[in-house]
């Protein structure tokens, strides 16, 4: 069978591994035996009977305004083609070509693409004093301090949380965005559980003040890949800083023309579980995580700052003086599967019904991992690991060096005129200012995941980059490059 269907036979032999990541319905675990029997039933086209995803109507339109309700939107949309495809709409949606956006570096890949696509001006946030931002995610003040040297934007775009669980305060970032004629757009990506207990999990972004929000249900729902979620606020579409007719209509340019309805169901009794569930298994997943937490010896440190999204369990490694690859190995032995393993962090997504004998194995297996003999070596690793993460952060949270623009770099003619003298302009100034050539970076360099790009399209690579994509990929992580 695996020389005949080799994928097929590797998906099937994950089927009894423990699942702490995305989709959240662990491999088909939350769905009833009906739901599981009905999937290819429901893998259907747009008929008189079924509906059309993109002009929705009848039970469509009931399922999207039933969601709306749920999640406290203005009007919702169900995205079957991921989150990618939502954050292209809801750019899209906001902005025209040329506009100004103001955004961190460190936002995912799509969005980057986005902004190559639709030929928008970026302007990223960056620190007046010259911070680094952690994992470039800035602070809610560097958000306002950025609008307010460009109050021509059109928009600006957080991400909340990052892919840590980590959130900030968007209140204060939708007041003076309002205020100054911006659309608030947030990727809540990892956020679509918020809803569900409010006071138990951080505030959602639409109830913050947002206006755009996409989410994606598969990651802590329990809906199929890649289904999304596109949100319009109330207020934004009650004061006309929204269009639902342009929404309408960029969904229908972004989106596939054959939406899948089994994704689209899934979405829509995701909605249905969680509604009716209520808040008590994101109480559950809570004090879970706080057990296993509390049996791990000592030199394991969990990362849950204030603010932060307690039914995700992050986990720093790093005083054992390991490796990633050591790490990563050990709980591939043990039948874990963790959402990511970076350099000295490890974040586990459970699902809603997450067993507590999973969680045993995995306080097991943690417990199991023997801190390095040598002090000396211990020592010298974690120092290695702070100058890694100085190197990530000052890559994350520099300042953009464009050579040419997202567009021209992604999509545009090398032969083109325009372009060719840009090029040889900067070949000029590099051999007289910088004593040789200038590399530029043709697409998102990016670690994957989280797929946050070290350099966009169009912009300035030097030795940082090339050292930093090094130390990645000797320790086994993809880099987009």
């Amino acid at each position: 069978m695996s020389s005949q269907a080799p994928l097929w036979s590797a998906l099937c032999r994950q089927a009894n591994r423990i699942s702490f990541h995305m989709p959240a319905h662990r491999q088909g675990r939350v769905f009833s035996r009906e739901w599981i029997e009905s999937l290819t039933r429901c893998d259907t086209t747009e008929l008189e009977r079924t509906g059309d995803l993109t002009v929705p109507s009848e039970h469509v339109k009931e399922a999207y305004d039933l969601a709306a309700a749920y999640f406290g939107a203005g009007e919702t949309w169900f995205v079957t083609t991921g989150t990618t495809i939502a954050i292209r709409v809801m750019i899209a949606s906001a902005l025209f070509e040329g506009d100004a956006i103001i955004m961190p570096r460190a936002v995912h890949m799509a969005a980057v693409h986005a902004v190559a696509l639709l030929g928008l001006n970026p302007h990223f946030v960056t620190s007046s004093d010259g911070r680094r931002f952690e994992d470039g995610q800035p602070d809610a003040e560097s958000f306002i301090a950025a609008m307010r040297t460009r109050p021509d934007a059109k928009a600006v775009y957080v991400t909340c949380p990052d892919y840590y669980g980590r959130t900030i305060d968007l209140r204060m970032i939708a007041v003076e965005a309002h205020r100054l004629g911006m659309t608030l757009l947030v990727d809540e990506a990892h956020g679509a559980h918020f809803a569900a207990a409010p006071g138990i999990l951080p505030p959602t972004a639409l109830s913050q003040g947002a206006d755009f929000v996409v989410q994606s249900a598969h990651k802590t729902l329990p809906a199929l890949t890649p289904a999304s979620l596109l949100h319009l606020s109330k207020d934004g579409i009650a004061c006309g800083r929204l269009c639902p007719l342009r929404v309408a209509a960029m969904v229908r340019v972004f989106q596939t023309s054959s939406p899948s309805f089994m994704i689209a169901a899934s979405t829509d009794l995701a909605r249905a579980v969680i509604s009716r569930q209520g808040y008590a298994p994101w109480q559950r997943l809570t004090e879970l995580n706080r057990q296993v937490v509390d049996l791990l010896p000592a030199y394991y440190q969990r990362v849950a700052p204030p603010g932060s999204d307690k039914s995700r369990l992050v986990i720093d490694y790093s005083r054992l003086g390991r490796g990633r690859k050591e790490m990563v190995a050990k709980l591939d032995y043990a039948g874990i599967d963790a959402e990511l393993v970076d350099h000295r962090r490890i974040v586990f997504i459970p699902a809603i019904d997450h067993p507590e004998s999973d969680y045993e194995i995995l306080a097991r297996t943690l417990s199991s991992v023997l801190p390095a003999e040598n002090s000396l070596f211990a020592e010298r690793h974690v120092r290695r690991l702070k100058e890694l993460e100085n190197l990530r952060d000052s890559l994350f949270s520099a300042r953009a060096s464009w050579l040419l623009t997202p567009r021209q770099a992604l999509f545009g003619d090398p032969s083109h005129a325009e372009r060719s003298e840009t090029m040889a302009k900067v070949a000029d100034h590099a051999e007289n200012h910088c004593g040789g050539a200038m590399k530029m970076a043709s697409h998102a360099i990016a670690p994957y995941p989280p797929g946050m790009p070290i350099a966009w399209p169009g912009e300035n690579i030097g030795e940082r980059h090339d050292t930093y994509i090094q130390m990645l990929q000797e320790s086994n992580v993809a880099v987009y490059d």
